[in-house]
């Protein structure tokens, strides 16, 4: 495995557990972790120049001032009422994953679930949507979109892991909500650390030291690449608080979740309804991919290949996959 392992270091792979030369203590000391982080910055910064006109200037300086973009009145009144009725008359597939007390519930948005949901359709390709989305995610191929639904406190099962803050991984990467529903407190918002997207020294200080550990690092998350930071972490970076992004519904946020964020600390028995997007690209590669929608639609059946063999998978062991097929009414109004 060890020209596997080597290769990998100039891909996305992130996991310092199940790779010994991007885990390794002696190689991270000697900075390749930093070496990483900083490389794949540069190359985003190359692709986002390139993608600038796809974003407004206003939407350009919230995204590298504050780590987000909050765009309101994105979508009117009516439209959200028809996308809600389109919604509650899906009959597709639909899947969950458990996590601690909370339930996430999805709907992709491929070609099949939009049959017959114009207005849905019309959002998910709508340029004044996908550019901004492409400029945030520095990739121009379409990200995948889906109906979401967060369900907190749905079961005594311990802490939610996404309501810790966290960063996705080691380069920047996009993700939006468009709210179908006014978001109070109560419902755990979206909750973003201001300005923890900039790599400035405190950020490098702290991911050099914690890249030295990562590797046994017993959280279940960091090991794997997605470092998670405490109250104390943020204090030492000198970043503010966690800051819940309520809003109403119609709402758009879209974040690099290379800074820290996570879901906000919800009421038993609320949720929170939204269409969701999500790209994470290739960190090396300084050109920002193809706009063509049959890329996108190569991903969606790559993503549904794997979905079904963890279905098959879990069957043989007669146990339930992490993602879950489970009746669409679940996510219904």
């Amino acid at each position: 495995m060890l020209p596997v392992w080597i290769l990998a270091i100039f891909t996305s792979a992130k996991s310092f557990r199940d790779n010994p030369i991007i885990g390794s203590r002696l190689l991270n000391g000697a900075g390749l972790h930093i070496i990483r982080v900083l490389t794949a910055r540069a190359i985003t910064w190359v692709r986002w120049l390139i993608l600038s006109p796809l974003a407004s200037k206003d939407i350009r300086k919230q995204l590298h001032e504050n780590g987000f973009a909050l765009i309101e009145d994105f979508l009117d009144p009516d439209q959200i009422r028809e996308i809600r009725l389109e919604i509650n008359q899906h009959e597709g597939e639909a899947r969950q994953m458990l996590q601690g007390d909370t339930a996430t519930q999805r709907i992709l948005l491929d070609d099949k679930a939009l049959e017959g949901k114009p207005v849905l359709s019309l959002l998910c390709n709508d340029k004044k949507l996908l550019h901004p989305l492409a400029y945030a995610a520095a990739k121009v191929t379409p990200p995948l979109l889906y109906v979401q639904r967060i369900r907190n406190g749905v079961r005594n099962k311990g802490v939610d892991p996404q309501k810790t803050m966290h960063a996705d991984t080691f380069h920047p990467t996009m993700k939006a909500w468009i709210f179908l529903e006014d978001v109070p407190q109560e419902k755990g918002p979206f909750t973003y650390v201001r300005g923890s997207n900039r790599m400035n020294w405190p950020r490098i200080k702290w991911e050099y030291y914690r890249s030295l550990t990562a590797a046994k690092n017993p959280d279940g998350y960091s090991e794997k690449g997605s470092f998670r930071a405490g109250p104390d972490d943020l204090k030492a970076m000198g970043l503010p608080d966690p800051e819940g992004i309520c809003a109403k519904a119609g709402t758009l946020v879209i974040a690099n979740t290379n800074g820290f964020h996570g879901r906000g600390q919800a009421e038993d028995n609320q949720s929170r309804l939204e269409v969701w997007a999500y790209a994470r690209p290739s960190p090396f590669n300084p050109l920002p991919g193809l706009p063509f929608k049959s890329v996108g639609k190569l991903q969606m059946a790559l993503l549904k290949g794997y979905w079904k063999r963890k279905d098959r998978s879990a069957e043989q062991r007669n146990s339930r996959a992490s993602w879950h097929l489970i009746d669409a009414s679940e996510i219904k109004d």
